[in-house]
């Protein structure tokens, strides 16, 4: 996966473009633990995300079970206990992971001046992106895993259907047009992009690949209805099903 801001990589230039700071291991871990009943056991979930979470800050090239217990301090048997695998894990992971990207929500400027469309989408795809390089070396590790590759490409597209949520509120969908559409070829669209960047074979720095998703919106999507205007009726949705 490319990297130029934040992560050093060898060979490559850094950017020098101030990233928003992520949400601390609290706020990503916290809402989203699950609520087994069983302090202990909660308390090593818990355990077992912060030694990832502390492993990934090293920038490792990949993250084994070892490594984790490791850090945790905790037998191999307590970690399967709570995951039956570390595709497990990093499926549960990512959830807890993009639970506090979509609750770190868009910032607001000054004087309460809100975000427009453009730079509203701009900063949910810089979000979704930093992500992405935070835990670049998990998903080395087992994303082509059948669990949490599905859960990665459920979440990138939670994550695109919920930014194209935001900016239908603001806009005018043109005739004919099913908004549920629009979200669904923005989600295939952004995961797409983003994975092909991941892999590699979309040879862009972090910074282009955000200003690409932004630029593949529809124009019309950006294109906001003037301050105080009534929201758009539903568009129909076609006939014949």
């Amino acid at each position: 996966m490319p990297r130029t801001s934040g992560v050093p990589a060898l060979g490559v230039e850094q950017s020098t473009t101030e990233r928003p700071a992520p949400p601390s291991r609290v706020e990503r871990f916290t809402p989203v633990l699950r609520a087994t009943g069983d302090p202990r056991a909660e308390r090593t979930r818990q355990t077992i995300f912060d030694a990832v979470a502390t492993i990934l800050a090293g920038r490792p090239e990949r993250v084994s079970v070892g490594d984790i217990v490791r850090v945790a301090g905790i037998s191999r048997s307590s970690f399967y206990a709570h995951f039956a695998s570390l595709d497990d894990l990093t499926a549960a992971y990512l959830r807890v992971q993009f639970a506090g990207l979509a609750a770190s929500g868009v910032s607001v400027r000054p004087a309460g001046e809100s975000l427009g469309s453009a730079e509203r989408a701009r900063e949910a795809y810089r979000r979704l992106v930093a992500q992405l390089l935070e835990d670049a070396p998990l998903y080395s590790s087992v994303l082509e895993l059948p669990v949490a590759r599905s859960a990665f490409d459920d979440l990138v597209g939670e994550h695109a259907d919920h930014l194209i949520g935001s900016l239908l509120e603001r806009t005018e969908v043109p005739v004919g047009i099913p908004a549920g559409l629009v979200s669904a070829y923005v989600a295939g669209g952004t995961l797409s992009l983003v994975d092909g960047w991941r892999r590699g074979r979309i040879d862009v720095s972090d910074d282009e690949l955000v200003e690409a998703l932004v630029a593949l919106l529809p124009a019309w999507l950006l294109d906001e209805r003037p301050v105080g205007a009534s929201p758009p009726p539903p568009t129909p949705e076609p006939s014949g099903r």
